[in-house]
């Protein structure tokens, strides 16, 4: 497998890391905010990775049997996660033992 540039982006895509990640467990983290930076809610997500697609994106089949997961194709935010346990939030469960995480933070825009 090759790599390729996406040439919208500019994001350099690897077909070996997307490979890599299939069937990998990941721990995904999203901080939804405001337009001002004020909470609006948290959504964390543990499963198994189903498919890596740079155009479709990464989806997961969460551990807790909820509907999968689609995430943004964005491969070099992805971390090989260290040993231990992980939790967004007092409120989520804890995971333990991740193979990878990622984590982000969307802010929305501001509405006039």
């Amino acid at each position: 497998m090759s790599d390729r540039d996406d040439d919208e982006s500019g994001i350099e895509w690897d077909d070996g890391f997307a490979a890599e990640l299939v069937g990998a467990t990941l721990f995904v983290g999203v901080t939804y905010l405001d337009h001002d930076g004020t909470l609006i809610r948290r959504q964390q997500v543990f499963g198994r990775v189903e498919t890596v697609d740079a155009e479709a994106g990464i989806t997961i089949q969460p551990f807790d049997g909820a509907a999968s997961f689609t995430m943004v194709p964005i491969l070099e935010a992805i971390e090989p996660a260290d040993p231990g346990s992980y939790q967004l939030s007092p409120e989520d469960p804890v995971v333990e033992n991740p193979d990878y995480t990622v984590i982000f933070s969307l802010t929305a825009p501001l509405r006039h």
